[in-house]
């Protein structure tokens, strides 16, 4: 596992990394945040823990400068989130909706990578359509006027609708 890479904040504002011995922007440190590097910022002075703070900063100049992602509505709620008592668990959600999410997201980049790789190669996509085909007909019957009509697994009877 990686060491958590040390960020200095002086009194005038300007952030110190340690690792690499520059003066940093919020910029780099966003970089480090998509770089999915381990950071602390930390105040030079107090040696209190400024991540989460710096963190906040960053997401304030997105939301200004760029396409806000939190409406104004949803704001509204984190704020009032602060006064209940199930602040710990709605942390807890959000932080598990936003992992769901990013999974969900590769999933779908990994799908249609496929999907370009398979429209790339048109004896894979030949392949794969007369697969397709096959194994329509094999799960439909023709019925005397011509539709495609499912076949039920013989182990299983057809559904009635409630």
């Amino acid at each position: 596992m990686q060491a958590i890479r040390i960020i200095k904040k002086y009194p005038n504002r300007r952030l110190y990394d340690t690792e690499i011995g520059e003066y940093i922007t919020l910029d780099d440190v966003k970089n480090l945040v998509f770089n999915k590097v381990n950071f602390q910022v930390i105040d030079a002075r107090t040696k209190k823990d400024l991540t989460q703070s710096t963190l906040l900063q960053i997401i304030a100049e997105q939301e200004a400068t760029s396409t806000p992602i939190f409406t104004t509505a949803l704001l509204q709620d984190l704020i009032r989130s602060y006064q209940e008592k199930t602040q710990n668990l709605f942390s807890q959600y959000l932080e598990q909706a936003a992992n769901l999410f990013i999974q969900q997201k590769k999933l779908f980049q990994n799908q249609w990578l496929s999907y370009q790789k398979l429209l790339a190669d048109p004896d894979l996509l030949k392949q794969l359509l007369k697969y397709s085909k096959n194994n329509e007909e094999k799960n439909t019957s023709s019925s005397p006027y011509g539709m495609k009509i499912p076949r039920t697994p013989k182990n299983q009877s057809p559904k009635k609708k409630s």
